[in-house]
């Protein structure tokens, strides 16, 4: 298939405030590397609920798309002594009963994603499948019996793991998928393959670019940010995403490029630090995405 790019006068013309989402995995307990000479000996963590809660009702009343929580988090820090696979969902579940709006758990294509699948039924919580490896039959059936119970379902993936992969398969099975690739022009060709194979079924697939950000009043300021949330570690989350540093004006020029350039069609927020780049996006990037897009309509 050919697909031909728009012009740029096209492309600005045509532009729509693309749906933002955000990943609160980082409100999961942090927990030591097992090598470290901490840990066991201290008192479990736990998950602060209650926080996590009110971070999801503001994200989603004040405008976001969804509330993802993924791999990474986690509800108490004794990894040792029982299975912590299911944590997302737990908290999403538990979330779900209090908060209305669309909120995605992540699991793998095994007997841990069956298990999830049974726990978010009739919930409203959706699930986000990771792949990681080359065979999609597992992923596949997964996919399918999510939409015979009728949960929202989405996968999540990163470039690599696109490049290894039958992406007609995937794209021909699916409404939405969450990419990680820092680079532009490869988000592109794999968007373009799956939404091609999507198209081929009569879907209108989007695919959502993981961005991480951290937002302060000018880009020295969000560098020294970005240094010190990165010598603590709590940007390992975000490896391998797309990153901007700097003004909400600089995350909305990413945006606009990477839907210009047909990157991506919506993206998640992966938040420096909590909850600071979560009212940036809301009350900053969200509503200068709006005012561009209502000036250019004006012209």
């Amino acid at each position: 298939m050919t697909i031909q790019l728009p012009s740029s006068s096209q492309s600005r013309l045509s532009f729509k405030v693309p749906s933002i989402s955000i990943d609160l995995s980082s409100l999961g307990v942090e927990v030591f590397d097992s090598s470290s000479d901490f840990g066991e000996d201290f008192p479990v963590e736990t998950c602060n609920l209650p926080r996590l809660a009110s971070m999801t009702s503001a994200a989603l009343s004040d405008g976001l798309a969804a509330v993802t929580l993924g791999s990474s988090f986690l509800l108490r820090s004794d990894l040792h002594l029982r299975d912590c696979r299911l944590d997302a969902v737990r908290a999403s579940v538990k979330l779900t009963s209090k908060i209305t709006g669309p909120i995605f758990a992540s699991v793998t294509a095994d007997s841990v994603g069956e298990a999830a699948l049974e726990a978010v039924k009739d919930t409203g919580v959706g699930l986000e499948i990771l792949v990681t490896g080359d065979d999609l039959g597992p992923v596949i059936s997964l996919i399918a019996a999510a939409h015979r119970d009728g949960t929202p379902v989405t996968v999540a993936l990163t470039g690599e793991t696109a490049s290894r992969i039958d992406l007609t398969a995937l794209g021909s099975v699916l409404d939405r998928v969450r990419l990680r690739e820092a680079d532009p022009h490869s988000a592109r060709e794999i968007r373009y393959s799956l939404r091609s194979a999507a198209l081929e079924q009569g879907r209108d697939l989007q695919v959502v670019s993981d961005l991480f950000m951290i937002v302060s009043g000018c880009a020295m300021d969000a560098e020294e940010r970005a240094n010190l949330i990165s010598a603590i570690g709590a940007d390992r989350y975000a490896e391998g995403a797309a990153r901007v540093l700097g003004t909400v004006h600089d995350v909305a020029d990413h945006i606009e490029s990477w839907t210009d350039l047909g990157a991506a069609d919506a993206f998640t927020i992966l938040p420096g630090s909590l909850p600071t780049d979560l009212a940036s996006t809301v009350c900053g990037v969200l509503p200068l995405l709006r005012a561009r897009r209502s000036a250019e309509s004006a012209e």
